[in-house]
């Protein structure tokens, strides 16, 4: 049972006011250094930077929706594992993740790979374990609707084949 990959990605419009910050600094530093062309210089290596971190750092994550998007939801189930238990471990990463990551993500890495496990076990017709994980997503995070909603359709679904 396979359906199309949601994606959700709703914005922390502070992460993105701390990011113009660091991006308008970026550049402030290179042009004492470089003058004019230091506004360009300082943008490059920001955006490189940038797109390095949310590379690098969350790689599981990452490798998890390749997997996804192959239908490949065992390999991907591994991946999330793997990240939950990076952002458990480093968590400070997670909650400073407009600094750490440059990333504007408003939902943690740690909750959306959660959300994307509880995902896969519903692909791979584990709706207990889905149900399970969603159950937990909710204690941890009250205000995910990602599990809120998924929840309801699981409960509903089993409650018409009862």
């Amino acid at each position: 049972m396979s359906a199309k990959v949601p994606l959700v990605r709703p914005i922390s419009w502070l992460a993105f006011l701390i990011i113009i910050l660091v991006w308008i600094i970026f550049m402030a530093i290179f042009v004492v250094l470089f003058q004019f062309n230091g506004i360009y210089i300082g943008s490059i290596i920001f955006f490189v930077l940038s797109i390095s971190l949310q590379q690098i750092i969350p790689a599981s994550q990452n490798k998890g929706m390749k997997a996804i998007k192959k239908n490949d939801f065992k390999t991907a189930l591994e991946y999330f594992n793997n990240s939950v238990d990076f952002f458990t471990r480093y968590n400070w990463v997670d909650k400073y993740r407009a600094i750490t990551l440059l990333s504007t993500a408003k939902m943690s890495y740690r909750e959306m790979a959660l959300c994307n496990m509880a995902f896969c076990y519903s692909q791979t017709n584990e709706a207990e374990k889905a149900k399970d994980l969603y159950e937990q997503i909710l204690k941890e995070y009250p205000n995910n609707g990602i599990a809120f909603y998924s929840l309801n359709s699981i409960n509903t679904f089993s409650n018409k084949t009862d």
